[in-house]
């Protein structure tokens, strides 16, 4: 449930990991803490809840959309009286734990190991590819600038076929005979 969450919220892995029964209600839920890993002195790595997220930009309110709900009422049947929504023998699940599950979810359907940030950075992209709000894909995401998820978050999910009618569909590289150019010049 935990990767289903970070596909249709793009939250962070870290945040998800993090995630409370306090942070829900309805199909939202509250972002407000996220898991770091760091070694420790002796070279062993600690992973940590901190209780503030990655950035100032990523305290906000990811929305489950409504044909979904299902998925907000799984999650509060999780570990109903736990501290955190993900555990695993009682204790929180880590990203490493998450990050496995991903990898095994992967090999089972027998696609390419794909990353949580690429979860992300699909969400991210469906969302510019609608052309959703930039206010709203900025709240969606945790940025405080829309370059940053163009930039670095954006792919281009267009077959081949979709951008050669796109490109063809340009006045300039178009040599329709419907288009009354008897002279067509190219740009170049």
């Amino acid at each position: 449930i935990g990767i289903i969450l970070m596909f249709l919220t793009g939250a962070r892995i870290g945040e998800v990991v993090a995630l409370k029964h306090e942070d829900f209600e309805c199909n939202t839920f509250k972002i407000r803490r996220t898991e770091t890993r760091f070694l420790d002195d002796n070279g062993n790595y600690i992973n940590e809840i901190k209780e503030f997220p990655k950035s100032q930009a990523g305290v906000r309110v990811a929305i489950i959309p409504e044909d979904y709900s299902w998925v907000a009422k799984k999650i509060k049947s999780l570990n109903p009286f736990g501290e955190y929504i993900f555990v695993k023998n009682g204790k929180r699940i880590s990203t490493q734990a998450m990050r496995m599950r991903l990898k095994r979810l992967c090999s089972k359907l027998n696609i390419y190991h794909k990353s949580p940030h690429k979860i992300r950075k699909t969400y991210g992209t469906i969302l510019l590819d609608n052309h959703i709000d930039n206010k709203l894909i900025m709240g969606q995401m945790g940025h405080t600038d829309i370059l940053c998820t163009e930039n670095h978050y954006h792919r281009n999910r267009k077959s081949v076929e979709t951008k050669s009618k796109i490109l063809s569909s340009i006045p300039e590289f178009s040599t329709n005979q419907k288009s009354n150019r008897t002279n067509v010049r190219l740009p170049f």
